[in-house]
């Protein structure tokens, strides 16, 4: 109980709920915009972030993690282009009920669909957290080496098809890890004596090169499309009773979710395709599957929700971030002189509860907003690509 107060102190600050909020709604309207995605938003807020206390300025970072996904199912479901990645799945079945006259009831499925991932994803994990907490001090030099290396190849054998790309990305993403001053002897490795590769890569640049600017070119070149948006009409508090009536496919998506977010370098596209068969081969309409159903949307909707709050467990626990954008977030510790990893279980176990309270939270201001303002929400799909580059 004096952990859960102590985590509440250090959210009950003015600059944290003004951060919690920007986030959330910030994510939402990133989301929303197809072709930004959150990597691009965090790549460009992070240098921002730097000059805040760490709850604020990982708050305002997890909120549009968190909310991007809530956001990207909207012009998935009403002209089948997903606002985000990881909603490609939730087109199989959002984009046909709106073909077929039912754009709210897909919009309304989809927010429950999310916000029940997301909230049993942070549950777990606070209840889990005196676990963590007591298993982390156990974990010594070589168990965090082999958790990073499994992490290795999972994101290996997940890219199938793609093995041998995806291996010799690994290993060059390990070899720029290896330029600079290595930390024992102060020997310089790959800097070929130039002082400014002494410090090694600059994760910063590297990220605003890949995600922000590589984007940004992205759109410039890119032809606008006429799109048609369909009618809004109907209320959009229904998914909360139809959700009601898959609560199997719910939670079981969900649980894939928090699994999957735990274990480095998976992710949401393995949560997702695991739910959507598991949801497909359980059903007793298999054939409806691709065509509009609810039990399809629910899978791809929770599981990918249920990862963010998962996959904040290998960075805090271990100091392994799981994704670029768990990635990105690691450099805000760093910075502070905050080091994820066992002693932050140890030491500062109640900012660890707040960060999974703010998720909660966060899960709240997001459904809230969008079911009041998602049809003034749509008309950010029609905003031209090269306004959104400039």
């Amino acid at each position: 109980m004096d952990l859960l107060l102590d985590a509440m102190a250090i959210l009950m600050r003015w600059d944290v709920a003004l951060a919690l909020l920007a986030g959330s709604v910030g994510g939402v309207l990133i989301g929303a915009i197809p072709g930004v995605g959150p990597a691009v938003a965090i790549a460009i807020l992070l240098p921002a972030t730097f000059s805040m206390d760490p709850i604020v300025g990982l708050t305002v970072l997890l909120g549009i993690y968190g909310s991007s996904m809530y956001g990207g199912a909207i012009p998935a479901i009403l002209i089948n282009t997903p606002g985000t990645a990881v909603n490609a799945l939730t087109t199989y079945d959002g984009y046909p009920m709106t073909a077929r006259g039912e754009p709210q009831r897909a919009l309304s499925l989809a927010y429950s669909a999310s916000f029940y991932g997301g909230t049993f994803s942070v549950l777990c994990l606070i209840l889990f957290a005196p676990v963590l907490a007591r298993v982390a001090p156990m974990f010594g030099s070589r168990e965090i080496f082999l958790a990073a290396l499994l992490g290795i190849i999972l994101v290996v054998v997940a890219h199938r098809g793609q093995t041998l790309i995806a291996g010799a990305l690994a290993a060059f993403g390990i070899f720029l890890q290896t330029i600079g001053l290595e930390p024992v002897k102060y020997s310089q490795r790959y800097t070929f004596d130039q002082p400014f590769l002494s410090s090694g890569i600059n994760l910063i640049v590297v990220v605003l090169g890949l995600f922000a600017l590589g984007q940004a070119f992205v759109l410039l070149t890119s032809r606008d499309e006429k799109i048609d948006m369909p009618r809004m009409g109907g209320g959009l508090f229904q998914g909360m009773r139809e959700l009601a009536r898959h609560p199997r496919v719910a939670t079981v998506s969900a649980g894939f979710g928090v699994l999957m977010g735990i274990i480095p370098g998976v992710g949401e596209f393995t949560a997702q395709f695991l739910s959507y068969t598991y949801a497909q081969r359980t059903s007793k309409r298999p054939e409806e599957f691709g065509r509009g159903a609810p039990e399809g949307l629910i899978a791809a909707e929770t599981s990918n929700n249920a990862v963010p709050a998962a996959a904040m467990v290998p960075l805090l626990a271990l100091g392994i971030p799981g994704e670029a954008l768990t990635a990105m977030m690691l450099s805000v510790f760093y910075v502070h002189n905050v080091v994820p990893g066992p002693g932050l279980f140890q030491n500062q176990m109640d900012f660890v509860v707040a960060l999974y309270i703010a998720l909660l939270v966060l899960n709240l201001l997001v459904l809230a907003f969008l079911l009041v303002a998602t049809r003034a929400l749509i008309q950010v799909v029609r905003i031209p690509n090269r306004f959104l580059a400039i």
